[in-house]
């Protein structure tokens, strides 16, 4: 069977990232076994579903780090046996982002309300004191 050169760049690409990633894995359950956790299968899938975060985030380390081969297999490594904290990092990180951006969004449009509340408060002293003759009609 003859592999297709899509298939070769394909490898040649990713190919360190998926011997980083099954080795960063089998190496954080090797970890929690030594610990003595209980592996339950909720904890493998939980797992399996953050995994291609974990292959995003160390695509994006490695192609700033410039890494090639074997390095590339390291770096991802890493970044699988700790998944769990890396993916809490940027997701804490995006939050974070996120609550700033709906902070000031509040606080712009809160402003914006008091300025036509006062402008509306205003308006009805003026047509107030304009009923009650103590301001001229004219503004003079």
């Amino acid at each position: 069977m003859t592999m297709t050169p899509w298939g070769e760049a394909l490898i040649a690409k990713y190919g360190w990232i998926w011997v980083g990633l099954s080795f960063g894995f089998l190496a954080k359950y090797a970890l929690l076994i030594k610990k003595g956790v209980k592996i339950k299968p909720t904890l493998v899938l939980a797992d399996l579903l953050i995994l291609p975060m974990v292959a995003l985030i160390s695509y994006w380390m490695i192609s700033r780090a410039g890494v090639d081969g074997e390095g590339t297999a390291l770096i991802t490594a890493g970044a699988t046996v700790g998944a769990d904290r890396i993916v809490k990092l940027y997701t804490d990180r995006f939050v974070r982002q996120v609550g700033d951006v709906i902070t000031d969004e509040a606080m712009r449009r809160k402003a914006a309300i008091r300025e036509e509340v006062q402008a509306e408060l205003s308006a009805e002293r003026t047509l107030h004191d304009i009923a009650t003759g103590k301001r001229p009609l004219g503004g003079e």
